[in-house]
C-alpha cells in the first residue's frame, strides 16, 4: 500500500479535516485502524470505497460506535470509514408516510424530525441519540417495541448501497409495495458491514399514538410472571412490548415484567384491566405507569442492551429461540451464575424469543457460563466480551443455518474480502 498517494488522495476527496492517519478512538478489541476517512456524499463515499479497494486496503464501517465490539476483531489491517457525515433527510413527504434518510443520522435525530409530524419509525435501538440508521440495519438491532411494530426488516421499503468496488447499487424504493422478484434490500440486514455499505434507507412510517402507558409487574420469583405472559399470549390483547427483566436494578425487584400498549385510548385502558387482573391471578404485584414514569422505564430498558461501553470484565450475548423454550434457557443462565457466583442481568422480548443477557466474572468463569448457554440455545450471538474469549468462542453460536449460501453470496459481493474481513461468519 502506497500510505502517502492513498492519504492525498483521501485528502482532495474528502478534505483534510475529515481524513485522519492512525487515527485514535477507533480500536477494536486492541486493534487500532491505519486512518479514518469521513466522505460527506455518496459520491464521496463510493471513490472512498474505490480508492481504498484498489489498495486492498480492508474496510470497517462505523456509524455512531455502539457496536463495534460484536463480532470478531478484524482479521487484517483496516480503515474505518466513518458515515456520520451521512446524516441527511433525502425524502420526505408526510402525507406519504415514507421518509428517505442518509446511513449516518441517528435514530434520535430521525425521530426527534418525525415527531414534528405526530409521525414515528417504530425502531428502539440502544443509544438511539448515537446509533445510527446504518448500524442498526446492518447489525439487524431490534427493541421492544418490535412485538407490536416488527423490526427494521417489516418497516424497511429501499435501500441504497456502496459496494466493496465503489459501485453504488439500491433496492426497493419509496413506495410500500414496491418489490418483485428477490427482495434483494433484505441481504444487507444483519450482515456486518461484509456485503456493503449501507449509505442510505428508505421507509415506511406510522402516526404516533393517542395515548401510552405501561403495566410493571414485580415478583420475588420468575415463575408467576411467566404465567403472566402465557396469559397475555393466550388473550387478544395486542401490547406493543412485553419484556420480561431479570437482576434490572430500576424495576425495584429481582424478577419484573413490563407491558407496553399504545393507541386508542379505550384500548389502552382495556389492557391495563385485563393485565391487571392476569398479575393478580398470578398472584405478583401490577402498577400502572404514565406519562414520565411510563417513558422513563422504557428509555431505561431500551438501553439495557447497550454495548458502548462495556466493562474489562463483561460478557454480553443475544439468545435467540422459540418463545415457549425461552424460560428454560433463562433458568439455565441462573443456575450457571448462581454456580459460579457471577450476577446476571437479562433483558427478554418475552414473546419474540430474543433475550439480552449480561455477566460479569474471570475470563475462565465467562467461558464456562458461555459454554452452559450455548449448550442450551446454540443460536446465542456474543455481543461483547473480553478479547481472550472472542477470539476463540463461537461468536455467531453453534447452528448457523445456510452457511454455505452465504459464503457463496459473500464471495459474489465481495471477492478481496474487504469489507469487515474476519469480523462476521463470513
Amino acid at each position: 500500500m502506497n500510505d502517502g498517494s492513498l492519504l492525498a488522495d483521501l485528502t482532495a476527496l474528502v478534505g483534510e479535516q475529515h481524513v485522519v492517519d492512525h487515527p485514535g478512538g477507533y480500536a477494536i478489541y486492541g486493534q487500532s485502524p491505519l486512518l479514518s476517512v469521513a466522505p460527506g456524499s455518496l459520491e464521496e463515499l463510493a471513490q472512498t470505497v474505490a480508492r481504498l479497494a484498489a489498495e486492498r486496503v480492508a474496510i470497517v464501517p462505523w456509524g455512531g460506535g455502539t457496536q463495534q465490539m460484536w463480532g470478531r476483531p478484524p482479521a487484517r489491517p483496516f480503515a474505518v470509514v466513518i458515515t456520520n457525515r451521512l446524516s441527511r433527510i433525502l425524502d420526505y413527504t408526510p402525507d406519504d408516510l415514507t421518509i428517505s434518510v442518509e446511513a449516518g443520522m441517528t435514530l434520535g435525530a430521525l425521530s426527534t424530525a418525525l415527531a414534528a409530524n405526530g409521525q414515528m419509525l417504530p425502531i428502539d435501538a440502544p443509544l438511539p441519540e448515537r446509533a445510527t440508521i446504518g448500524g442498526l440495519l446492518a447489525t439487524a438491532m431490534d427493541g421492544p417495541r418490535r412485538l407490536g411494530y416488527g423490526s427494521a426488516r417489516d418497516l424497511l421499503i429501499g435501500i441504497r448501497v456502496v459496494e466493496a468496488t465503489g459501485r453504488v447499487s439500491k433496492a426497493g424504493g419509496m413506495v410500500v409495495k414496491n418489490v418483485s422478484g428477490f427482495d434483494m434490500m433484505k441481504l444487507y440486514l444483519g450482515s456486518f458491514g461484509t456485503l456493503a455499505i449501507i449509505a442510505s434507507a428508505n421507509f415506511k412510517l406510522i402516526p404516533q399514538p393517542r395515548v401510552a402507558a405501561s403495566m410493571l409487574c414485580r415478583a420475588t420469583s420468575p415463575e408467576p410472571l411467566w404465567k403472566v405472559v402465557n396469559a397475555i399470549a393466550a388473550s387478544q390483547l395486542t401490547p406493543v412490548a412485553v419484556e420480561y427483566l431479570e437482576g434490572v436494578e430500576l424495576t425495584g425487584a429481582t424478577f419484573a415484567l413490563a407491558v407496553r400498549s399504545e393507541g386508542l385510548p379505550a384500548a389502552v385502558e382495556r389492557h391495563l384491566r385485563d393485565v391487571t387482573s392476569f398479575a393478580t391471578q398470578a398472584g405478583v404485584r401490577a402498577e400502572v405507569l404514565r406519562d414520565e414514569a411510563h417513558s422513563s422505564l422504557w428509555t431505561a430498558i431500551n438501553d439495557l442492551p447497550q454495548t458502548a461501553t462495556v466493562a474489562a470484565d463483561e460478557l454480553v450475548v443475544r439468545i435467540t429461540c422459540l418463545p415457549a423454550t425461552m424460560p428454560g434457557v433463562l433458568a439455565t443462565a441462573r443456575t450457571a451464575t448462581q454456580r459460579l457466583y457471577i450476577p446476571l442481568q437479562g433483558s427478554v422480548r418475552a414473546l419474540n424469543g430474543v433475550a439480552y443477557l449480561r455477566v460479569r466474572g474471570a475470563v475462565d468463569q465467562l467461558r464456562e457460563w458461555h459454554a452452559a448457554i450455548i449448550q442450551a440455545a446454540p443460536q446465542t450471538t456474543i455481543m461483547a466480551a473480553p478479547a481472550a474469549l472472542v477470539v476463540e468462542a463461537p461468536v455467531f453460536g453453534t447452528q448457523l443455518p445456510n452457511l454455505d449460501l452465504m459464503q457463496r453470496i459473500k464471495q459474489e459481493f465481495d471477492p478481496e474480502h474487504l469489507l469487515n474481513p474476519g469480523r462476521f461468519v463470513v
